[in-house]
């Protein structure tokens, strides 16, 4: 009798001990998994940000470069405006001269 409960009595320690050493492994393995994760998130959206990072800085020179376009364009649109008016003064001008009345 004494051999039975002998042989029951290590059977339960031992399962405890191994009960216990996993479980120190399986929560080692979990906030390992757990670090990776973050890892990985960490990584994705790093990536994120320095594509975003790239695009905004894209969009910035495309701006700049609209804005030079835009100034010239402005500076263009001054000179032929006042070379249209000119060329009506002149126009107004012949018409005077040939006699017709100009309104």
């Amino acid at each position: 009798m004494n051999e039975v409960i002998l042989t029951a009595l290590i059977g339960v320690i031992t399962n405890l001990g191994t009960w216990y050493a996993a479980r120190r492994k399986n929560t080692a393995e979990v906030q390992a998994n757990e670090l990776d994760n973050v890892n990985k998130a960490v990584k994705y959206y790093r990536e994120m940000l320095d594509d975003f990072a790239q695009r905004y800085k894209k969009a910035i020179e495309e701006l700049e470069a609209t804005k030079a376009e835009l100034v010239q364009l402005e500076e263009r649109f001054t000179k032929l405006a006042s070379e249209n008016r000119a060329l009506i003064e002149e126009l107004k001008k012949y018409k005077q001269l040939n006699g017709k009345t100009v309104s």
